[in-house]
């Protein structure tokens, strides 16, 4: 039996389809996201997930603790939001307490420790899975903030949701299923959590083996294993293109990303902003050679990867690849070049973090009580 796709472009085409598909569960719901605040969004959605508990479902909501430290982008170093931040945890708090009332079983992960210590270390997943017959996976979280952004989920139906309700299950129980192994010329799917970068190497490897072309669209791809891929493939020829956003919503990315900018400038590798929803793009994508494409929760950005679990979907289906063309071809659309800039300083602070979480992740995983919460 072969896997279906569909890509759903935006947050409105995403509930379209989730609806028709909770229309027909009847046993389980499965949902996880990194951030679900107490919105309109989020209350809308949890309407949704009680009535399916009320109908007699198993109906389970997997959050991440990021939500306890860090709503609606506000930081806790922006003194002046703090009352603001107080406010919308309470409400994400009571549309908790609320769901469990109605018949939702809610789990906690990744607690985000003393004083934020294990902040880093999320469960970065973004998933819905119904009857273990039809999934959405993707990168669009539950908050009004989430869904003004560009982003998109994949509706899934096949072998591959078996898969992805063992990773929620599991995940659940308290000892995810790894899924490390590619599958050459099937649909398949990775996983990766901190010490374990499965997904990280199979883009790296689908980068190396382009031949043709590459599309990344990102919202904070970085690194220098990534970075290097590319400009490799681009003096081979390869013809390299990457969407960012045009205004991160994160600062530090906006400082970051020159260097990448100015890294990457070659004849055969063009870099675009996104300059719709505001000049934020969430989506995560890579396509190579329009034959093999990867999405899931995975930004490409290597300081996360050491850090975060992940899951990504990898492909090879026709008609996924065409949706995805035309997705790019929109995205490109609203984009304009990004060009390489002089100026690049700051760069040292990313290469800093991400030696200190490099050392710290080895270190916390010899522990096996935080392996066992954070892995």
């Amino acid at each position: 039996m072969a896997n279906t796709f569909q890509l759903l472009a935006g947050a409105d085409a995403f509930l379209r389809e989730l609806g028709a598909a909770l229309d027909g569960c009847q046993r389980s719901l499965y949902a996880q996201f990194m951030t679900y605040e107490g919105d309109a969004v989020g209350q809308a959605f949890s309407d949704r997930l009680a009535a399916r508990a009320a109908a007699g479902a198993d109906v389970r909501l997997m959050v991440d603790g990021y939500t306890d430290v860090v709503l609606n982008d506000i930081y806790p170093i922006l003194l002046h939001r703090l009352g603001e931040a107080r406010e919308e945890r309470a409400r994400t708090q009571a549309l908790f307490e609320s769901l469990r009332a109605r018949g939702v079983a809610i789990q906690r992960t990744a607690p985000p420790g003393p004083l934020g210590v294990y902040l880093p270390y999320r469960n970065h997943k973004k998933m819905v899975v119904i009857d273990e017959r039809v999934a959405f996976v993707g990168g669009i979280n539950i908050s009004e903030h989430n869904f003004a952004w560009h982003d998109f989920m994949v509706r899934i139906e096949g072998p591959l949701v078996a898969d992805l309700a063992e990773d929620f299950r599991s995940t659940w129980d308290g000892a995810t299923t790894p899924f490390d192994t590619p599958r050459p010329g099937e649909d398949f799917i990775l996983n990766q959590c901190a010490g374990r970068y499965p997904i990280f190497e199979e883009v790296l490897a689908m980068i190396g083996r382009a031949e043709q072309s590459i599309v990344i669209e990102s919202p904070y791809l970085l690194g220098d294993y990534i970075e290097r891929a590319l400009l490799a493939a681009a003096r081979r020829g390869v013809r390299v293109t990457i969407i960012l956003p045009h205004a991160s919503n994160k600062l530090m990315y906006r400082l970051w990303s020159r260097k990448l900018r100015r890294r990457l400038a070659h004849p055969n590798a063009a870099l675009y902003g996104f300059r719709g929803n505001g000049g934020m793009t969430h989506a995560k994508l890579l396509l190579v050679d329009d034959r093999w494409a990867t999405f899931g929760s995975f930004n490409m950005i290597e300081l996360e990867g050491i850090t975060q679990k992940e899951l990504n979907v990898f492909t090879g289906d026709v008609d996924l690849i065409e949706q995805l063309q035309q997705f790019v071809a929109r995205d490109l659309a609203q984009s304009t070049p990004l060009a390489p800039v002089r100026i690049t300083g700051g760069r040292f602070t990313y290469f800093l973090l991400h030696r200190v979480f490099r050392w710290w992740t080895r270190c916390l995983l010899r522990r096996p009580d935080w392996k066992g919460i954070y892995c």
